[in-house]
């Protein structure tokens, strides 16, 4: 059976249901379906857009039904730490609910209702979401897959990949191994630049740090791997990057993740890891891949996108160079 990996939704319902459409699932007795294809979800169902509650609906019962499977994305691995009291300091919860925070959060909060049972019951589903999945043809995760952390979290993982109630609270321990793990597979590498190097991102904030293209096995050096804008690149050394800052990749199988928003039309990241957001809650693209059983390297053509707004014509898909 093919799958359909999907990239972040972020709370738009119709251009999931029009991305669904466009592959060939059918809606019946509330649940989309193919006869001949399974859908992958790389996480990010929620905050910004404002169809978040059918988003869940959608995606819920395709997991449900079995036509569907998910991982756990960094905006609802923040949900549960908003919506989960840390039993070390009662009436706290794991997440500051400070407001830059619920900023970030409020169009699901509103949609959900704050502190409602219903808000309760969509997290405790949350919970259930594996922060990584390798189903023998494909590998999915958010952001970054990462052995060397993935390893880390063995003791707080159960055997399909989902945090444990130790677990959940061992990963909102700041500075821990766990910490660092899930900060990596949900959100991506990080890397300190050389010493006095810093830049300015769009918001104005100093940056000491800057992300990385783990993907790319050319983006050796700092200006090859900053996830920055092409200006702010050039002004990164053109030194190399310390050997504890690169992401081995074994290239056995492809992998698919989002986190990143991606700009412009999309496109394949490399032959065999393929990011899948290109930024549907900025007037972007909801993205997919259509994998094949038992494929190896990475087909632009199958590439699959609706527009934010309305259903984009496809376009030649093309590689990344």
């Amino acid at each position: 059976m093919d799958k359909l990996n999907i990239g972040d939704i972020h709370g738009h319902a119709d251009a999931l249901k029009r991305l669904l459409a466009k592959a060939g699932f059918v809606c019946t007795r509330g649940v989309w379906r193919s006869s001949d294809c399974h859908a992958n979800f790389v996480g990010d169902l929620i905050d910004r857009g404002g169809e978040q509650l059918e988003v869940i609906d959608i995606v819920r019962r395709m997991v449900d039904d079995g036509s569907g499977s998910i991982v756990m994305g960094n905006h609802e691995f923040n949900a549960i730490g908003w919506g989960t009291e840390n039993p070390e300091r009662p009436g706290r919860h794991y997440r500051i609910r400070g407001s830059k925070n619920r900023h970030q959060h409020q169009a699901f909060l509103d949609a959900v209702g704050e502190d409602s049972d219903l808000h309760r019951e969509v997290v405790a589903w949350f919970k259930t979401l594996p922060l990584w999945i390798d189903d023998g043809d494909c590998r999915l995760v958010h952001a970054c897959w990462h052995p060397r952390h993935m390893a880390a979290l063995a003791p707080w993982v159960d055997s399909g990949n989902v945090l444990t109630p130790e677990g959940i609270h061992a990963v909102h321990q700041r500075g821990s191994a766990a910490y660092e793990a899930v900060e990596v597979i949900l959100k991506g590498p990080e890397v300190a630049l050389p010493a006095g190097v810093t830049f300015f991102d769009k918001d104005g904030h100093e940056r000491r740090n800057t992300r990385i293209r783990w993907w790319d096995g050319q983006a050796d050096t700092y200006r090859k791997a900053a996830l920055v804008d092409e200006t702010t690149a050039s002004q990164m050394p053109d030194e190399p990057l310390p050997e504890t800052a690169l992401v081995p990749y074994d290239d056995e199988k492809p992998v698919f993740f989002g986190h990143y928003w991606m700009n412009g039309l999309p496109e394949l990241t490399s032959p065999t890891k393929a990011c899948l957001d290109f930024s549907v809650a900025r007037s972007g693209y909801l993205t997919a891949y259509r994998m094949s059983p038992g494929e190896r390297e990475l087909d632009p053509s199958r590439l699959i996108w609706v527009s934010a707004e309305h259903d984009c014509e496809p376009e030649i898909a093309v590689m990344a160079r």
